[in-house]
């Protein structure tokens, strides 16, 4: 496993042309998406995954943010170029929770990523620091700094998926969200929706009734007929 003070990565390579770089929620720990991988390389998947610790949060600031968003969506574009050398053709992004800010970005910044997977994504980031009481050590901490909702939004722009939404014109998307998400709050996540489909965007759209961020978010991850489905698509 490599990693650098922002984050962790490990590669779960098989004999394929065809590589999903994944992003997972803030706080979890690589291993324990062992079986995801595992079922992931079975299907013919190779997978590069990501994981960051809480500092992101707990010691928010606008410097460290972009410098996280910088470095980690470098480091994946580089290993894409050295994975294109091997003859690798088909790369897909998915992202969990956080992570699917990071994806979206890739999958944006990256012409090689042709899917991407938004399993319980945000609407609005800067309304969800400011009104979520889990994250509530980086509003104090943007507070602190003289950063209000307003200067954030205007500063975090490039993690933003209703800002830009029109960037991911050509790729092809399934977005996840859940009516009864009480860390991404529908209320916030559902612009998210609405921009993908006012810029005419290439996605499908999955809504859960039943479980909240969390359990919805871990049974998306158990829904490997539906991922390999979506990449193959």
């Amino acid at each position: 496993m490599e990693s650098s003070k922002l984050f962790r990565v490990k590669e779960y390579f098989v004999s394929s042309d065809k590589v999903i770089f994944i992003f997972t929620a803030m706080g979890t720990k690589i291993p324990m998406y062992k079986f995801f991988i595992k079922q992931l390389n079975k299907r013919g998947y190779s997978c590069v995954v990501y994981d960051y610790g809480l500092d992101f949060l707990f010691n928010a600031t606008l410097q460290l943010w972009k410098k996280f968003f910088d470095e980690i969506i470098s480091d994946a574009q580089k290993r894409i170029k050295k994975l294109k050398q091997k003859n690798v053709t088909n790369f897909y992004s998915y992202g969990a929770s956080m992570g699917t800010l990071v994806a979206n970005k890739l999958t944006r910044d990256a012409k090689e990523i042709s899917h991407v997977i938004l399993n319980m994504t945000y609407g609005d980031v800067a309304d969800n620091i400011f009104t979520y009481r889990g994250v509530k050590k980086a509003k104090e901490s943007f507070l602190k700094q003289g950063v209000d909702r307003e200067e954030l939004r205007r500063n975090i722009f490039y993690m933003d998926p209703i800002k830009t939404a029109k960037e991911l014109k050509n790729k092809k998307i399934l977005l996840q969200l859940s009516r009864y998400d009480r860390v991404l709050l529908y209320e916030q996540t559902k612009y998210t929706l609405e921009a993908f489909r006012k810029n005419n965007l290439d996605f499908e759209y999955e809504e859960s009734k039943i479980g909240g961020h969390y359990l919805t978010g871990i049974i998306n991850l158990f829904r490997i007929n539906r991922i390999d489905g979506f990449y193959k698509s």
